[in-house]
């Protein structure tokens, strides 16, 4: 750390004699005789020589010598400055944020202000009620405290503070971290270490006016005897001028040597007045001290989307890492409503042993609120007029003494207008929160979209937007109509077509590449090649290829239905083989017939020749469950029941696929579903992918690696026609919702849980239906609390086709989303589309504050426990001190020992040869005028 850094600047400086530890015993006696010996020698040589000389000169010369001979001794004894530091580790203090779901949830008004603990003084003002403004929700208190609170703040004056956010994860995620702030000691440290480098810079320099004077001095006496030394009889008066001059000048360069040897980092220029002090190695200029962190968006890197909470884990994870560390503490913040993973106690012993309090903030109401809710509506996607469906809501009783409750449907136009009643039950409710299902038959005979919507009747006290459901339902005498292509009769085609076949909302077409003229085939047309005409293509909803041979279509043909996809919304899914797939797949750019089809598939192929290259396998002997991944778990098109749970439970049944056909990568912007989980199949530590879909223009392309779903009829033949009914419906939607003439609205999903991100992607055209040129459009997202939020579509630059706009937006809340765009210059023309987002029902189960588990963490562990944040900041008056105050500092100090240090020693070899060099240097010339040997 910066501050670590400049403490460790700050120590204490010695000089001690390199060859000291080296001799031992009598070799100091060696040493001192040979000193001794060598001054006898040079005094009695120097006074024989110098006989006829001038005594100044004689003794000058003595001591040129003498001189050299002290420089290299030394230079032996190698005179060494050392430094002693202490590295200093600044305490940690750690901020776990809980981001599962249920911190989304807002509690209720009456419940929070009665408290004072769940919102803090300035949330007040915009809780509901005469304001009309939602109550914060769990996360929202979390962010505006750190985004514009004193916690964080009040933390960095004595710690280095690091944000973390957890969920399901087993191991938490770093947000951001913020240095210690140089504050009150730390503060004068910072300002004494520049008041050091200052008085330093002027006792350098007031050192080297002193080595001034005595150069002058000695410039002066040298000039004397210069100008008076020959006219001087005897010559003996002016030779003590000369030996004068001769030692200040040494004087001067000696003391000017000391000061630089004193401070070697302020550099000679600088302390002769040339130029400014050199920064020393490692130690920072003072504007960096304190370097200012960029901002955190902490509305977006503090979403609540995860679908469970895994307390014990992260924590445990977190105190692990930080064993042996300066940590002082970690302050959790969550309702903690723990549902998986490890308990919150296993974590509690880690803190407790390694001597870590956990400081606990608990966030939400303690009480289950009452509530009556519609947890769900379901409808057919599309019905034919006039025929009997049924819809199926379900209700929810909390924390009431209701037994019964009146269940309404009503039903309107795509716009909400002409709302009439359909239909009321009474439902009785089940206990413990049971939820409970209630099921009404309609038969609107209206054609269109019919808007449906099931409310109950709302109390006094509850949140009001739970209480209704709506579901779209398209009643439309057309039918779905599909062309099945096939390279050969394989079991998956042979059952998906009987199934089309019986199918009173779907006709069917067969290509069956590898079938004679004449063959029989139960569909309603038997196609014996490719359509080759928009005319032809473009009466397909949706296209089912299974190992299909695509080199038997030419260009044209490629391109046509290229067009149809990206153009047309069409929807294709492509099942891989092993006869077909690796032939076509594995060429290298330049068929423009190849090029084309690869464009359209969500996944990227190897091609022949590659390294890597691997065609996956079919006909193994034992089979593998497929892996589905979060985008598989909550796509409701792949579902094989009613909800996500009965889904899980039906794909742990299947016993799974024996091949696959294995692609390289997933495309950017596509999405995988799910993968083949053989361990032994692994590529570059990825499963291989089984399942993904992408966007393609106003089209959807679904890949799925070989055509082994049928293996699912083990179980039951409904999870079969299900998952391609659903897969069907899905792929053509961008043809089924086209809701205008100029263009089509899709996202990604219909459901998702919150805090899930959503994209929506537009295919636009202008009034001459050419592809719209504008670069942006505007869209409106309406939220489930009716809030209207602008969504600017941009430009999708290197798209297939022209005219497509993208963008993405986060369901924070639970509920109904409904996204709108009107079409530039087209009038009333809107295109719309709905999300619905959840909360996963393990984090609504128990939405109430768990304060037992924060208390027990809190004290197990030597920390406190707070109920809310007001209270862990001491904003409400109690009796116990903040968080910030009970976190005492943790600072890790290490001595290091000296070092010698490299600017010194690399200066005063340089002044000990200038110093040997020019006495011996002036001795010779010296020498040589007095013309002596």
């Amino acid at each position: 750390m910066i501050v670590s850094q400049i403490l460790a600047q700050t120590s204490a400086v010695t000089y001690r004699v390199g060859q000291w530890e080296s001799l031992v015993g009598g070799q100091w006696l060696l040493l001192l005789l040979a000193i001794v010996a060598a001054l006898v020698y040079v005094i009695t040589v120097y006074r024989r020589d110098s006989v006829e000389l001038p005594r100044g000169l004689g003794v000058l010369l003595c001591l040129l010598r003498l001189g050299a001979l002290a420089g290299i001794l030394c230079f032996f004894l190698h005179l060494e400055k050392r430094t002693e530091r202490n590295l200093v580790k600044n305490s940690r203090a750690i901020l776990l944020v809980d981001t599962s779901q249920s911190m989304s949830l807002r509690d209720q008004e009456n419940m929070s202000l009665r408290d004072n603990k769940n919102v803090s003084p300035r949330d007040n003002e915009k809780t509901t009620g005469s304001g009309g403004a939602a109550v914060p929700s769990r996360m929202e208190q979390v962010v505006r405290e750190l985004a514009g609170g004193d916690l964080i703040p009040g933390l960095r004056k004595q710690h280095d503070v690091t944000v973390y956010r957890f969920d399901q994860g087993e191991n938490p995620v770093a947000v951001a971290t913020f240095l210690k702030k140089p504050s009150g000691d730390d503060g004068d440290l910072l300002s004494s270490e520049e008041d050091r480098r200052a008085a330093e810079l002027t006792t350098a320099r007031r050192t080297a006016l002193v080595a001034l004077s005595l150069f002058l001095t000695a410039t002066a006496l040298g000039a004397v005897h210069w100008f008076t030394g020959r006219k001087a009889t005897p010559a003996e008066s002016t030779a003590w001028f000369l030996l004068a001059g001769m030692v200040l000048l040494i004087a001067s360069l000696v003391v000017l040597a000391v000061a630089t040897l004193r401070s070697p980092e302020l550099g000679l220029p600088a302390i002769v007045g040339w130029g400014s002090p050199a920064v020393e190695e490692g130690v920072p200029a003072p504007a960096a001290i304190a370097p200012e962190e960029p901002p955190v968006d902490w509305a977006a890197q503090l979403i609540p989307r995860g679908v469970s909470t895994r307390i014990g884990d992260n924590l445990k994870y977190l105190i692990d890492r930080e064993r042996g560390g300066p940590l002082a503490g970690v302050i959790l913040f969550s309702d903690g409503g723990e549902n998986e993973g490890a308990p919150a106690d296993v974590a509690a012993s880690a803190a407790a042993a390694a001597l870590t309090p956990v400081f606990t903030v608990g966030l939400g109401s303690d009480k289950r609120p009452p509530n009556l809710r519609v947890v769900d509506l379901e409808a057919p996607q599309r019905v034919f007029p006039g025929d009997k469906f049924t819809l199926t809501g379900y209700v929810q009783a909390v924390a009431t003494d209701r037994t019964s409750v009146s269940v309404e449907l009503f039903s309107s136009d795509e716009k909400g207008q002409q709302e009439k009643k359909e239909d009321e039950r009474i439902v009785d409710l089940g206990a413990g929160g049971q939820i409970m299902p209630v099921k009404f038959e309609v038969a609107p005979r209206e054609k269109g979209i019919r808007v449906f919507k099931l409310r109950v009747q709302r109390l006094p006290e509850e949140d009001p937007l739970d209480n209704e459901k709506t579901a779209m339902v398209e009643l439309q005498d057309r039918k779905t109509k599909v062309l099945l292509v096939a390279g050969g009769p394989t079991r998956e085609f042979i059952f998906l077509r009987n199934q089309l076949y019986r199918d009173k909302e779907a006709t069917v077409d067969v290509l069956l590449q590898s079938g004679r003229p004449g063959i029989s085939q139960e569909a309603h047309d038997i196609l014996q090649k490719f359509p080759a005409s928009a005319d032809e293509l473009f009466e397909y909803d949706c296209i089912v290829a299974f190992d299909p041979d695509w080199e038997s279509l030419d260009e044209p043909q490629a391109r046509l239905l290229d067009r149809w996809v990206a153009e047309k919304g069409g929807g294709l899914v492509v099942v891989a083989g092993p006869v077909f797939t690796p032939q076509w797949s594995a060429r290298r750019k330049g068929d423009p017939r190849i090029d084309i089809i690869k464009a359209l598939y969500p996944v990227a192929f190897y091609y022949q020749g590659s390294a890597t290259l691997s065609l996956g396998r079919f006909g193994s002997a034992q089979a593998w469950p497929l892996t589905f991944t979060r985008d598989g778990e909550e796509a409701e098109f792949l579902w094989l029941d009613d909800d996500a749970e009965k889904s899980r439970r039906v794909r742990e049944a299947f016993g799974g696929v024996y091949g696959y056909y294995a692609v390289k990568d997933p495309k950017p912007g596509a999405r995988v579903y799910a993968r083949f989980s053989d361990p032994e199949t692994l590529i570059d530590n990825e499963l291989p992918i089984y399942m993904a879909g992408h966007f393609y223009g106003a089209g959807r392309v679904f890949f799925q690696a070989s055509g082994e779903m049928w293996r699912i009829r083990a179980l039951n033949e409904s999870y079969f026609e299900t998952y391609y009914t659903k897969l069907i419906r899905w792929v053509s939607e961008g043809r089924r919702m086209r809701d205008s003439h100029r263009g089509v609205l899709l996202v990604d999903k219909d459901r998702c849980l919150v805090g899930d991100q959503i994209n929506v992607r537009a295919v636009l055209q202008d009034a001459q239906h050419q592809p719209l040129a504008q670069n942006e459009v505007t869209a409106a997202v309406v939220q489930p609390d009716g809030k209207r939020q602008s969504l600017l579509l941009k430009k999708v630059k290197d798209a297939a086709r022209e005219g497509m706009y993208a963008e993405q937006f986060t369901a924070l809340l639970a509920g109904d989303y409904r996204v709108e765009l009107q079409l530039p210059g087209a009038g009333a023309d809107l295109l719309s589309r709905e999300v619905r987002a959840n909360i996963p029902i393990r984090e609504t189960e128990r939405p109430q504050r768990n304060d037992p588990l924060l208390l027990s963490l809190a004290e197990r562990t030597g920390g406190a426990y707070f109920v809310g944040i007001d209270a862990a900041l001491n904003r409400t008056g109690g009796g116990q001190p903040g968080v910030v105050n009970r976190l005492k500092p943790q600072d890790q100090v290490t001595p290091l020992p000296g070092v010698p240090d490299r600017n010194f020693d690399r200066l005063l070899m340089t002044w000990l040869m200038t110093f040997i060099c020019g006495f011996l240097c002036l001795e010779w010339l010296l020498r040589r005028l007095s013309k002596l040997a």
